[in-house]
């Protein structure tokens, strides 16, 4: 009969042979893992690299010690075409950039504000609708006080005889007056309005008016006796056409444009203009050739000058593009923000001769062309310098009554 010992001797080798069992397969099972995985490792690398080194070795092996015979030649295609630059010969040069000033200055607002008259004034009983106040399409700020000011039209309607008023228009403004002309104090009268609109009228034949943007007018003008004395200014952003607004087709601007202008001038006892910004004529082309103008100028005339005062050109610049996309620029005196007599201790170009500089632009770098001397005299008679009636700024409407309108929204 076995005793307790050789039982516990029994126990003890069967734990002893489980825990050599589990440590041997435990270490064979490592081991075939180590062995699989780098099995699987090389396998893996040799896939990866083998095609590179073949790709390698055919490269190298392909190599031939003329790289340059061997190379790919790459087509460049035809040589670039010399640059033909164009020919002026068909311009003048001296009478293009009065033209030019000529042409912005009939874009000012007063122009656009009396088409807008004449496009409203066709209207029936209905077509288009009008308020008080702008419509709520308006391009202003919800806050905007101008909201609740001046009156607008805002439809779209067709008469039974087809004319038609798409979009809206809000206009505003005021004048006062104040003050007898005959006496010695005279009269001080002070003018602004403002067209804001979006807006198209016209039939199957024509468009009467068109205009998308905003323009704005102001007017100062004191008179007494024989004596006056009067200041303007007109800034236009936006689209304007219509036969209503460059009325007749000979207007210097037939067909209409779009721009981004300020002007401003005085006169009486004064005489100064300033004049900046761009614009682009749909038809009209000065010179028969270009179509877009811009210009930074400002000139005072001999009423207004100074003993430092040039008036025989202005100070500035004035570019004209033709439809090539040219630009044919002249500089005459420089203004401070464009000094150019720094780089030039001869005063060329700050010298008071009625003389600029030409330059030619479309390129890296830009080519002068030469001198240029235009007569600016007969700009100080032009009748778009002068001012409108100061009570063309309140406008109303034909046979009604603003109290009877609705409020616009």
């Amino acid at each position: 009969m076995p005793t307790r010992s050789s039982n516990l001797r029994g126990v003890k080798l069967r734990t002893d042979l489980r825990t050599d069992l589990r440590t041997d397969l435990r270490t064979d099972l490592r081991a075939d893992l180590r062995t699989d995985l780098r099995t699987d490792l090389r396998t893996d690398l040799r896939a990866r690299l083998l095609p590179a080194g073949l790709l390698l070795f055919s490269a190298c092996a392909g190599k031939s010690g003329d790289d340059s015979k061997d190379a790919a030649e790459v087509d460049l295609g035809a040589p670039a075409p010399d640059l033909v630059l164009p020919d002026l010969s068909d311009v003048d040069l001296e009478a293009v950039w009065m033209e030019a000033m000529q042409a912005v200055l009939a874009a000012r607002g007063t122009n656009i504000w009396a088409g807008s008259t004449r496009a409203l004034d066709r209207r029936f009983e209905g077509c288009p609708d009008l308020y008080v106040g702008a419509p709520p399409e308006a391009d202003l700020d919800e806050d905007d006080e101008a909201r609740g000011d001046g009156l607008s039209w805002s439809d779209y309607c067709e008469t039974s005889g087809g004319l038609y008023y798409r979009g809206y228009q809000h206009w505003r403004g005021g004048a006062s007056l104040q003050g007898d002309p005959a006496s010695d104090a005279g009269r001080v009268s002070d003018a602004r309005r403002t067209l804001l609109g979006d807006g198209t009228v016209g039939d199957s034949q024509d468009t009467f008016f068109e205009f998308r943007g905003t323009a704005e007018d102001t007017l100062y003008r004191v008179e007494a006796g024989d004596y006056q004395r009067w200041s303007w200014s007109s800034s236009v952003v936006g689209t304007a056409t219509g036969s209503d607004i460059f009325e007749p087709v000979s207007s210097p601007l037939a067909g209409g444009l779009r721009a981004d202008l300020y002007m401003a001038s005085a006169g009486g006892d004064a005489s100064t203009i300033e004049l900046r910004g761009d614009a682009y004529f749909f038809e009209r082309r000065l010179q028969d050739r270009f179509d877009s103008v811009s210009l930074d100028v400002s000139m005072v005339g001999p009423l207004s000058a100074g003993p430092e005062d040039c008036t025989l050109e202005p100070r500035g610049w004035i570019g004209v593009r033709d439809s090539n996309a040219w630009w044919v620029d002249v500089v005459f005196q420089p203004t401070a923000d464009d000094d150019l007599s720094t780089a030039d201790p001869d005063d060329t170009y700050t010298a008071c001769d009625g003389c600029g500089t030409l330059y030619l632009r479309g390129l890296d770098q830009t080519i002068e062309l030469g001198q240029v001397c235009t007569d600016f005299s007969a700009l100080w008679a032009d009748p778009l310098l002068q001012p409108v009636a100061p009570e063309t700024f309140i406008y109303v409407v034909r046979e009604l009554d603003p109290d009877d309108l609705p409020p616009a929204g």
